[in-house]
């Protein structure tokens, strides 16, 4: 289980505490254990964790049995840059999309066994003591001194307070009186409550939602009432979809950070502008209906038809609505949550399909209704409690307040939290928690770092698994010393060429995945000729252009716009856009000035030109020209060999250089080859090479987006490294016959874009297609070609 309390109290000061070993403390160690495989050098760790086992803390313990979950199972996953890991740790998926909080708090105990295995085998020195801390100091030197529950004293460099969220309990003057639960966690203990007993719900969001049914799935026949000052319930989650816009969101960020002043009327008008397209104009969805019931009735309808769009574009705000609230001025904040908070939560956090069915059910058969009211006060004469609605007074004999995360530090029940408070270690936030950086979330004492509810005065958005990812990542990054992740907007610049869409294909989700936003230009193909100007290059070179441009970009791409990429292990730019949202653009060469507009307009920072596209155009290069962005050339090829040498066997490689406003390449930053092998024809070759270049323009990017120098690579420069260290086409050709293999094997090539962007069912249809349209050219071109 790790190292008891004595060997642990007398350890060096270096120390990191981690208090807390629930979805935050593991998140956190996650990401250190990344450094750690990175070769970061992580000081020994003790993590304190009163719950046993550690990992699913209150909320996915055995305790709170009987719920679900209220986030999907795709957002789940507990690294940063992967939220889909904990769909792919489940062992089952008949539960759906939305699994019970044990499955989830097993999860969580399986990570934990995961980084101690993990930890053990790499020699990182991780102890658990299993206590709770309450009390901390500063010393003189800056380290931490933490008071656990029994008296015991540790010393730390760093201390991260993972303490996960705090619930509210708005109704302080109810908490000595018998039948009040000033939470609905853990649910185990609403067994208690008579199950014929009324029972008062304050609040009618998701807690409200959990309370009520895991008191019906446990055999309650009284009458409950949610009561919330709107008298409305949360939305209904509709099935996740694409927002085919989502480049606009991260613009609409970088907007109001360059322009914070009219922040929040630029954010409601730009969101509003978003849901009007994707709703076509349709704002029926937003009025309020007669009864909650009958809103209730709409709302499941319409998320079980799959008409309820506008749910994606608040959906995909999740990675950027903690920077649109950083530019807010306070005027602004104190206002959004005076006027737009409770809106905001119940439309952007709906309950799942199932549980929005359960409801109804209850509201049907009269055991649950819903109205409006804000005060309750417990009855001495009557022994009970009497809520003022606006359907009258109504009385309970129990009632559990759900309103929702508690963020102000004198509400917060905790010793630790309290002792950091009182001793200046914390600096109130006047929107609720602490004051941290946005960035690291370190408080304002260096060292002390803190996550979830106590920073939504700085992140706002912290109650989600994929906000406690990124949080936790801050935090391990933080601690290791590493620069913070800064994110970019990156144009692709990419040709006709095959090789270039394969590289785009694999660059996006991954660039998506660490908090960066892709915009992609699509150059025109410089093989483009006059209609009467004879082709005058040999047969092979003509071949080699039609297959490694022509044939998809002019006749297999734009037939996958009929169909999905279900099965395929690559998308088309087009398909790229509708599913991940980015930004895709066709650029004549006589558009250059107005391609610079746009990448003025969408805050671009990097530029990278990928193999076979076309030359940039002045206004394009001159916007790189400032010393805030970076313009990156990307070239590949055949390397030259020895002549006459046909032991040495034939080399394919990437190199990655700076652009200069000249248009001349600068200093080599990355450059990596891989053996193509003896026999392959180059092209077809080619699709087991092109991850070389991913990695390179990740690499580089990683460089960037922590601002550190592109000119630190550990590459070998050397003098003879250029743009002609690669086989021309003519000397390509020659290489080929030289070592008796084909530049091109049409059938292999034709086999591969099928494989790699056809999806199953469509594959042998559009094959037998490809294989017309070759024959017609082979025609074209006056050779006779026969089909096995």
């Amino acid at each position: 289980m790790g190292s008891s309390l004595s060997s642990v109290a007398t350890s060096s000061t270096e120390n990191i505490v981690i208090v807390g070993a629930g979805a935050s403390g593991i998140a956190v160690l996650l990401r250190l254990i990344e450094h750690a495989k990175n070769g970061k050098r992580i000081a020994p760790i003790i993590v304190v964790e009163k719950a046993s086992p550690p990992g699913p803390g209150l909320a996915y313990s055995a305790a709170c049995t009987g719920t679900i979950l209220n986030m999907h199972t795709d957002t789940m996953g507990l690294y940063y840059n992967d939220p889909k890991h904990f769909t792919r740790w489940r062992s089952e998926l008949s539960s759906g999309p939305f699994p019970s909080r044990s499955q989830y708090g097993e999860y969580l105990e399986t990570m934990w066994s995961e980084i101690l295995s993990q930890a053990q085998h790499m020699g990182l020195e991780i102890s658990l003591i299993q206590d709770d801390v309450l009390d901390i100091d500063r010393h003189d030197d800056g380290t931490f001194a933490l008071t656990l529950a029994d008296g015991s004293h540790l010393s730390a460099q760093s201390v991260v307070l993972a303490l996960g969220n705090f619930t509210s309990t708005l109704n302080t003057h109810l908490l000595d009186q018998p039948g009040f639960f000033p939470s609905p966690w853990p649910t185990s203990q609403l067994q208690s409550i008579p199950t014929d007993a009324p029972v008062l719900i304050i609040g009618s969001r998701l807690s409200a939602v959990d309370a009520a049914l895991y008191l019906s799935k446990n055999g309650h026949t009284g009458p409950m009432t949610f009561m919330s000052r709107s008298g409305r319930l949360a939305k209904v989650q509709g099935e996740p979809e694409p927002f085919p816009r989502r480049y606009t969101l991260h613009t609409l960020a970088r907007e109001l950070e360059s322009n914070p002043a009219e922040g929040l009327v630029k954010l409601t008008t730009t969101l509003m502008d978003e849901i009007d397209g994707v709703n076509n104009g349709d704002w029926t969805w937003i009025q309020k209906h007669a009864s909650p019931k009958a809103e209730l009735q709409a709302d499941l309808c319409a998320a079980q038809e799959g008409n309820v769009h506008w749910q994606t574009v608040l959906r995909h705000t999740a990675p950027v609505i903690e920077r649109y609230w950083h530019c807010l001025p306070l005027e602004s904040q104190q206002l959004f949550m005076a006027k737009f908070f409770t809106p905001w939560m119940r439309y952007r956090h709906g309950m799942p399909v199932q549980n929005a069915q359960q409801i109804l059910r209850l509201m049907e058969s009269s055991q649950l209704s819903v109205i409006a009211g804000e005060t309750v006060h417990w009855d001495d004469n009557e022994g009970i409690f009497i809520a003022q609605t606006t359907a009258g007074p109504i009385e309970a004999a129990y009632v559990i307040e759900a309103t929702g995360q508690e963020c102000h530090l004198d509400r917060i029940p905790s010793p630790l939290v309290q002792s950091a408070a009182r001793k200046g270690l914390f600096t109130p936030h006047p929107m609720g928690g602490v004051d941290v950086d946005f960035d690291t979330l370190c408080a304002s004492t260096p060292g002390l770092y803190t996550m979830g509810s106590l920073t939504r005065g700085t992140h706002f958005y912290v109650s989600a698994i994929d906000r406690t990812a990124a949080h936790a990542a801050r935090i391990a990054d933080a601690l290791v010393g590493e620069p913070r992740a800064r994110p970019l907007h990156i144009a692709i610049f990419l040709g006709s060429d095959v090789a270039s869409h394969l590289m785009v294909s694999d660059l996006v989700p991954r660039l998506l995945a660490e908090g960066h936003m892709p915009f992609l230009f699509l150059t025109s193909s410089t093989e483009t000729r006059p209609m009467a100007a004879p082709d005058s290059r040999p047969f092979d070179l003509r071949k080699l252009a039609f297959f490694e441009r022509e044939l998809f970009r002019k006749h297999l791409s734009p037939r996958l716009k009929e169909y999905g990429f279900k099965g395929t292990r690559h998308m088309t730019v087009w398909q790229m856009q509708s599913t991940y949202g980015v930004f895709v653009q066709e650029i004549p060469d006589s558009q250059g000035t107005s391609v610079a507009k746009m990448l003025q307009n969408h805050f671009i920072d990097v530029g990278i030109s990928l193999p076979c596209g076309d030359v940039l155009t002045l206004g394009v290069i001159d916007y790189f020209s400032s010393s805030s962005h970076h313009l990156l050339s990307l070239d590949g090829g055949v390397l030259s060999t020895p002549s006459g040498n046909k032991k040495v066997g034939v080399q394919f490689g990437y190199t990655l250089r700076c652009l200069h406003e000249d248009s001349e390449l600068g200093d080599v930053i990355d450059r990596r080859t891989s053996p193509l092998g003896h026999s392959a024809a180059i092209l077809t070759g080619v699709d087991k090479e092109y991850a070389l270049a991913v990695q390179i323009v990740l690499d580089a990017t990683q460089l960037v987006t922590r601002g550190k120098s592109l000119r630190n690579v550990s590459w070998g420069r050397t003098s003879h490294t250029s743009r002609h260290s690669y086989l021309t086409a003519e000397e390509l050709l020659q290489c080929c016959h030289d070592r008796g293999f084909d530049l091109v094997d049409g059938d292999s090539v034709v086999k591969m874009l099928v494989e790699l962007f056809v999806p199953p069912e469509q594959r042998e249809m559009l094959r037998k297609e490809l294989d017309e349209v070759v024959q017609e050219w082979y025609v074209k071109q006056g050779v006779r070609v026969s089909k096995a």
